[in-house]
């Protein structure tokens, strides 16, 4: 189905911490085959500011079987979409929004008993609470084991959803929440989500041999800590699946913001599948799109 921008109502605009807001849309009967989704992907949402049109791609972080269009918006200084949102944007109020796409995610099956691990920052959490909850309802016999890493507390996207998950999924579920700039009583569990950070929990409480297959979501330096430390405990690439938020230095003057513009990647077999949304990924020159103005 060819991607098209649709105006959706907003449902709910929802606080969800100091810097960021929650969208849910409404979704007309007639549109909702169009905007079904898979977990993990995406939308990219335009309007017009200040009278210049302004496009941003944000990852879904509902359920598919929550049957709800949402996703989370985290205000970023300097970001003008991101900054107008969380100021601006009230319930009823209206934006073009473009079917979902994007290929984070791996095939679920009622059969399996697998043990997924996600590996998340800052906002990088929006697309795995998507991947976490749709999991855990289709796959009875399979866990999820989630590492999330935030500077502090307050900063932490979704925190009652994940405690609910958590009381919900007794044995299928485990969070562990990292601090870089608050001090938690277990050492593990202060610092960065980084290289080292990963090997410590392979070590003790996550083994990789245990991991079916895992997601890595967050900035681009981030991914690349997490997924040669995974490799280097002995996870195959193909059972790593990456997005990464920003754009590639080569339109180094786009200034990216948390949360918008993935730059989706995944590992199949020796090669990489990459795409860049926005972009066309073709084996010539690279074209410019309008998503990344700023």
């Amino acid at each position: 189905m060819t991607p098209r921008f649709h105006t959706l109502r907003i449902a709910e605009v929802k606080r969800e911490t100091s810097e960021a807001v929650s969208l849910e849309f409404e979704v007309p009967s007639e549109l909702a085959t169009e905007y079904a989704f898979v977990q993990g992907q995406h939308i990219t949402l335009r309007t017009r500011i200040d009278g210049a049109e302004i496009r941003r791609t944000y990852s879904i972080c509902a359920g598919v079987d929550e049957r709800r269009l949402r996703v989370a918006i985290k205000r970023l200084a300097g970001g003008k979409f991101s900054t107008w949102a969380n100021t601006h944007l009230k319930t009823g109020a209206t934006l073009d929004v473009l079917t979902p796409d994007g290929r984070f995610h791996t095939r679920l099956d009622p059969n399996h008993a697998k043990h997924y691990a996600a590996f998340a920052s800052g906002a990088g959490i929006t697309p795995v609470l998507s991947l976490i909850k749709t999991t855990l309802v289709r796959e009875l016999g399979s866990r999820f084991t989630l590492l999330y890493g935030n500077r502090r507390q307050s900063s932490v996207l979704f925190q009652e959803e994940l405690e609910d998950l958590k009381d919900r999924y007794l044995s299928r579920f485990t969070l562990y929440n990292l601090f870089s700039r608050e001090q938690q009583e277990v050492e593990l569990f202060n610092g960065r989500l980084d290289g080292a950070k990963v090997k410590a929990f392979a070590d003790t409480l996550v083994p990789a041999d245990t991991i079916d297959e895992a997601f890595v979501c967050g900035p681009g330096a981030m991914i690349d800590d997490v997924e040669s430390a995974l490799q280097a405990c002995g996870m195959r690439s193909e059972r790593i699946h990456s997005e990464r938020f920003g754009v590639p230095n080569i339109f180094a003057e786009h200034r990216a913001e948390s949360g918008d513009a993935p730059q989706a990647k995944q590992r199949r077999g020796p090669g990489r599948l990459s795409t860049i949304i926005g972009l066309a990924v073709l084996p010539r020159p690279l074209v410019k799109s309008s998503i990344w103005t700023s």
